[in-house]
């Protein structure tokens, strides 16, 4: 909500006079069993920031008071207070941020109070404007609420029970429960019937893709997942697993796997087999309602699906993407949104969600340490004609957001083991609290059907850095290898603990015995049905023998990882709950009840109805199609998408979504590589186009799986049969023409898979994307198509061969066309713009024509005859070409075609319809070989010569056709990019984001590439002969909730070092002392989540420890070590000068000047100093990757802003504050600095994850070896 916070209280300033002005600051509620003592007082003052206790007389009259709802213990909460209880105070201690406004005059109150939705949350906030109120809020505790424990419902009223609940049962489902409870001779508790709705909702069972299908054409019964299924054959033998885990186990290239041995600590690499798994997943529901929450918990299930893949595995690299309605930014007018229709109060408006989902999915990304490299982002929204007092649209007002990713299991960890009787069953990770009540449930519902206390109830709430301790026992676990105390897992999600214990223990055949009293609460007072049916996200149920409790509670301790033993498997194949007093059974039912078969209502399809409207017959000039069509969110630049989330963490990303030296958003696919320093790898991207199945569903899914392969044909993957699928659906159930349409576009999916022996071994669906709502005497209906977003994966050799969107110039330019010339205008975006539905779209004709566009294009990417690629998909074939102009900065010189374009009717259609194909840079050089090979492989029907490209001063787009068109490049840039300055307007500092908008249009101002320098032989990177002998011991230092400390082993494992994984906790228990290393390295990510500033809890918990404290004192004055604190390490040593020697003259660090995340490839100079890091590159200007929301250097005495070791450079090679090339705002631009004697060193951009060329986004081709890779070279070195 900072974003329009911002807005407003700015507004408010500039309107109301100096003195009517007012401020915010944040207080704490804190609750303890014991009286704080001064020493007390004066830690908490320390740790918070603070310097008064709050008095009465500080409410006035004019105060407003945003706070967290009772029962909804914030993650800030959660994370400041165990860094308070590592700093001396016990376990009693609560603590609550809240943010108190205070208004010197009635005007600003006054307007505030009018808008006071803009301010704070009501889904998870409280915003209390009285006097009274507020004294209250601070006087009362916490109560247990009233009612009966258990509650039973008679038989006869189940069906209101259900409706009162938001259950979604169908008669058939409650008419079984009535048989199932007259069976047993007893009517059903209330926690049964909210746990048999959990485990039997459309949103867990996907009951409409498994019902029978009957056609009228058809007696054969199916089902849209058999339909499914039929794209996995036997023979392919790659798919591991397939539809029975959480994700799809697939073969790939053999690895060098980076662990730790659990004795020893030692880094290690091993060479095995190599295996990923994939999935995706939606969150639509809850990011309607809660966006930020709702995207970062999609983002947070999804990743939790991947580690309790098999008996455990390891995420890698993730996407997201967002199906949305018209943004209707007010100030952009546009006219494709000037009908928009409105939303209903209970959900975020499309421009909230924007605003808000993408932060929370990037921030919990970023926090939990898994890189985001792909995506997507589209909107789509045609009003109807109305029908009396029923206005219908078609959109999105209920949101489309999907993540997924990739990951890594080991091959003995594939298959769960068969449980047996007396294992023990745990819970692994935080308490339960009341949120994300029925979430399973209210996600099978369209948006508006249930009542605003349920989806209260099914707010869910996030906490990632409780999930990345979650995933160190996993990882710490999946290093064990066959010895792995681990059984089997299951990830916490939809339905919480009453669909996650019975999945799990059902799987082998087996029961159940649970106590509640041992499942951790956050609140004393949740009743059985509360505590048993909750989503509290960051929880894992995991199954071990009891042998093994020991180990498994070791690595849990050392991880800081709450876990809990709630119950045993029992032979009996019964669940059994008991109530808190250990006595009262909660729930007594057989398994089978539970996870048996409750009857499913058939399909029958009858027919599809196609929707058509009419056409219209007057548009809108070539220029303004070109400014709206490139303004629109499915073409326009996503830079505000893709620099909030950290895309080079773990260190095993080869390509995300930035190409070429001024990082242009333009990717075509997201690459990972198998393990640090590997050469082979995956390759993923997408493929969705929703508005083609407004009027042919079958068609939008041959598009949508069309640009999957034009996508992934820039990487050479060798086969087709090599990709695998990932295939989530979304549509609305209630309608049953869209079922239908359903039907037909799984139906399409299966057929060209089959043809093309490409397999699905995963997917999803929600089928409820349809939102109601009543104003006045008007019914309001908003309802999507049906909707496939397909995400491709595919095991690839070398991560280098691919070929980028960047065009070189001096090239010649081709469309390869599968359409063969025809020109479908119908679901683009040039009728988007339009407000036209046309069934005239495009489709595959001929399927075979995939295989061979692909065949072709592959042989051109595996001999290096193409210089450039890029796939034409939304925008057309101007938006092709303009996006690779952008990323090359060069110009474009399209031939005049008598044929294709040689007037404005045919200029729009030739160059905005959006048929398959791709536009490839062949250089003139090759031209000869080109031609040989279109020949050869017989696509002389694709092959279309548009122009070239070449290297002008002023780089311009320029089209001959009936008249001569030319666009300067800062003019289309100008368009491209605005609305992601709109955005970032809104949502960051708005002055930063106008300066980034300003030098994206710039930097196309002339051509002059960017220029790295480079002041020292790369041969010279190499550990001096007499060194070679001995692997000094060094110290990866980290602590919860840090994630760099993998890829900071492996660059000094590479260097000549002896890695050990070294945690604070072992300091503090005495299993190791610092003196035995040579080296300590404290690395990036976010411990405790940043609560209380960036590296503060960690560096709180080394100075209130003084184990800890003085064995960290020895060392760094030992004049024999060194250390290096990289971006949170930074941030962390940056707050111990009082116990590393020479450091007055460090800063502390800041929040960013953009207010906002920031991920970047940014350019660096080095500067003269004692660093040994640095030895020898003085005066270097080269590429380095920034990933931190803190990063602003703020010193004590302004005199020390000039002993940077290293400071950021703008396009001219000069130390910048300028945004975005300084991408915090530090002060000339200094970003990294050393102590007196250059031993010590700290900074916040991540050297370790460029130590190979694979992981530069960008790099020059000349280089044959990272020159960052000299500074750990330096180190060992530095030692004798």
């Amino acid at each position: 909500m900072l974003q329009y916070e911002n807005i407003l209280l700015d507004t408010t300033k500039r309107k109301n006079h100096a003195k009517d002005s007012f401020h915010y600051f944040f207080i704490y509620k804190i609750q303890y069993e014991k009286e704080i003592t001064l020493e007390g007082l004066q830690t908490l003052n320390h740790l918070l920031n603070t310097t008064k206790v709050l008095k009465n007389s500080d409410i006035t009259n004019t105060s407003i008071l945003i706070a967290a709802r009772s029962g909804n213990l914030s993650p800030w909460a959660e994370k400041a207070k165990e860094v308070i209880i590592n700093c001396g105070f016990n376990t009693s201690f609560s603590i609550e941020q809240i943010k108190l406004y205070k208004f010197n005059g009635k005007l600003s109150f006054n307007e505030v109070g009018e808008n006071l939705d803009l301010i704070y949350d009501k889904m998870t906030q409280y915003c209390l404007v009285t006097k009274p109120d507020i004294h209250e809020y601070f006087k009362k505790e916490i109560s247990s609420k009233k009612g009966k424990r258990l509650e039973t419902i008679p038989l006869s009223k189940i069906t209101k029970y259900n409706k009162k609940m938001g259950l979604a049962l169908s008669e058939l489902e409650i008419d079984y429960l009535k048989k199932m409870y007259t069976k047993l001779k007893r009517s059903p508790r209330d926690i049964e019937l909210m746990m048999f709705a959990q485990i039997n909702s459309e949103h867990c069972r996907h009951k409409i893709f498994n019902s029978k299908i009957n056609t009228n054409k058809s007696k054969k019964e199916t089902s849209l997942f058999k339909l499914i299924k039929k794209t996995f054959k036997k023979k392919n033998t790659d798919v591991v697993s397939a539809y029975t885990d959480n994700c799809s186990i697939i073969k790939s290239n053999k690895m060098n796997s980076l662990y730790t041995d659990i004795v020893t600590k030692k880094y290690k690499y091993k060479k095995e087999d190599g295996l990923y798994i994939v999935k995706a997943e939606t969150h639509n529901h809850p990011t309607a309602i809660a966006p930020h929450a709702g995207a970062a918990t999609g983002s947070g299930g999804e990743l939790r699906d991947e580690g309790a893949t098999g008996r455990g595995s390891i995420p890698k690299v993730g996407f997201t993407g967002y199906t949305l309605s018209n943004l209707c930014i007010p100030k952009n007018n546009n006219q494709w949104e000037k009908k928009s229709i409105g939303t209903p109060g209970r959900i975020k408006t499309p421009l909230e969600i924007i605003i808000e989902a993408p932060i929370g999915a990037a921030s919990y990304n970023n926090e939990f340490g898994r890189p985001n490299i792909f995506g997507y982002f589209r909107t789509c929204e045609f009003n109807l004609i109305p029908i009396k007092s029923n206005i219908k649209s078609i959109g999105y007002h209920k949101p489309i957001m999907i993540a997924g990713g990739v990951g890594v299991i080991r091959n003995s960890h594939i298959h769960k083991n068969k449980l047996r009787q007396d294992d023990l069953i745990i819970i692994l990770g935080g308490p339960s609290y009341l949120i994300g009540l029925g979430g399973g449930a209210a996600s099978s519902l369209s948006s508006g059907s249930s009542s605003e206390s349920l989806d209260f109830s099914s707010v869910q709430r996030d906490n990632p850095e409780v999930e990345r301790r979650c995933q160190e026992v996993i990882s710490q676990c999946v290093y064990l290898d066959k010895q792995t105390p681990i059984k089997s897992i299951h990830d916490i999600g939809a339905g919480g603990l009453c669909n996650a214990v019975p999945e799990i223990v059902n799987d082998s055949g087996r029961g159940a015995k649970i106590f509640m009293s041992k499942i951790p609460v956050g609140e004393s007072s949740m009743k059985p049905l509360e505590i048993w049916c909750n989503e509290s996200q960051e929880r894992y149920v995991i199954v071990i023998d009891s042998k093994d409790l020991s180990l498994f509670d070791s690595i849990c301790d050392r991880e800081n990882c709450p876990y809990s033993v709630i119950g045993n498997v029992t032979a009996a194949k019964d669940l059994v709950v008991y109530d808190t007093d250990d006595k009262t059974k909660a729930i007594d039912l057989p398994m089978s009840y539970l996870l048996g078969k409750p009857p499913i209502k058939p399909i029958n399809i009858n027919g599809y109805n196609k929707i058509n409207l009419k056409k219209k017959h007057s548009y809108a000039s070539f220029d303004k199609c070109v400014h709206d069509i490139m303004s629109l969110p499915s073409v326009s630049d996503k830079g505000f998408l893709i620099t909030i989330g950290d895309r080079s963490v773990t260190g095993l990303v080869a390509r995300d979504q930035m190409i070429g030296a001024n990082q242009t958003p333009v990717s075509n696919v997201g690459i990972t590589m198998s393990d640090l320093g590997s050469s082979s790898g995956q390759v993923i991207t997408m493929g969705e186009r929703p508005a083609i199945a407004i009027t042919n569903p079958e068609a939008s899914v041959e598009i949508a799986f069309g640009e999957v392969i034009t996508n992934i044909a820039c990487s050479y993957v060798k086969d087709l049969s090599k990709i695998k699928l990932s295939a989530n659906w979304m549509a609305s159930s209630k309608n049953s023409n869209e079922i239908e349409s359903l039907y037909l576009a799984v139906k399409k999916i299966s057929s060209l898979c089959v043809q093309n022996n490409i397999t699905i071994p995963v997917g999803k669906d929600s089928l409820s994307m349809n939102t109601s709502w009543k104003t006045n005497k008007l019914s309001h209906n908003v309802e999507s198509p049906v909707s496939l977003i397909l995400s491709a994966f595919c095991s690839i050799d070398n991560v280098n061969e691919i070929v980028t969107p960047e065009l070189k110039g001096d090239g010649e330019l081709f469309l390869i066309d599968l359409s063969e010339g025809k020109e479908r205008m119908g679901g683009s975006s040039f009728h988007q713009i339009h407000n036209i539905i046309d069934p005239d779209v495009p489709k595959i004709d001929n399927t075979e024509n995939i295989s061979l566009f692909f065949n072709f294009i592959q042989t051109l990417v595996k001999s290096k005859t193409i210089s450039a690629y890029h796939d034409k998909s939304d925008g057309g074939l101007f938006t092709t070409l303009s996006e690779m102009a952008f990323a090359g900065n060069i110009s474009i010189d399209i031939f005049k075609s008598l044929e294709k374009y040689y007037d404005e009717i045919h200029m729009k259609k030739f160059f905005f319809n959006e048929e398959l194909g791709a536009v490839v840079e062949v250089p003139k050089k090759y031209m000869n070989i080109f031609n040989k090979l279109v020949e050869k492989n017989k696509v002389e029907s694709f092959v279309i010569p548009l122009g070239k490209s070449i290297k002008s001063s002023i780089p311009n787009f320029s089209i001959k056709s009936y008249k001569d068109i030319i666009y300067p490049l800062t003019t289309l840039r100008k368009y491209w990019s605005k609305l992601s300055y709109n955005i970032q307007e809104l949502r960051d500092n708005p002055s930063t984001a106008k300066e980034e908008y300003n030098n994206k249009i710039i930097s196309h101002e002339k051509f002059k590439p960017l220029v790295d320098k480079i002041t020292f032989p790369l041969s010279s990177i190499k550990i001096k002969k007499i060194k070679l002998n001995r692997k000094p011991k060094v110290a990866i230092l980290r602590e919860q909730g840090v994630n760099g400390h993998k890829e900071m082993a492996h660059a000094f494992m590479m260097s000549g070092f002896e890695a050990h994984d070294v945690h604070i906790n072992d300091i503090l228990k005495g299993n190791i002392k610092m003196q035995s290393y040579e080296g300590l390295i404290a690395c990036g990510g976010f411990s405790y989540g940043d609560v209380l500033g960036a590296g503060k809890g960690w560096a709180s918990k080394i100075l209130f420890n003084d184990k800890v404290k003085d064995d960290l004192q020895i060392f760094f004055n030992d004049k024999n070590k060194f250390g290096l604190g990289i971006c949170n390490g930074c941030q962390m040593l940056s707050q111990l000068r009082s116990i590393i020697p020479g450091t007055n003259n460090w800063p502390l660090f800041n929040q960013n000047k953009s207010k906002q995340f920031e991920a970047r490839l940014s350019r660096v100079k080095i500067n003269k100093s004692k660093s040994l890091f640095m030895t020898g590159m003085e005066g270097s200007i080269l590429p380095i990757i920034v990933s931190h929301g803190e990063g602003r250097a703020v010193f004590s005495d302004k005199r020390n802003k000039s002993n940077a070791i290293i400071s950021y450079v703008d396009a001219k090679n000069k130390k910048t504050t300028k945004y975005p090339f300084n991408p915090n705002g530090s002060v000339n631009g200094s970003n990294g600095f050393t102590n007196n004697d250059g031993r010590i060193t700290i900074m916040m951009p991540h050297p370790e994850r460029l130590f190979t060329l694979n992981q530069y986004s960008y790099h020059p081709d000349d280089w044959k070896i990272s020159p960052w890779s000299k500074i750990f070279i330096n180190a060992r070195n530095w030692l004798k």
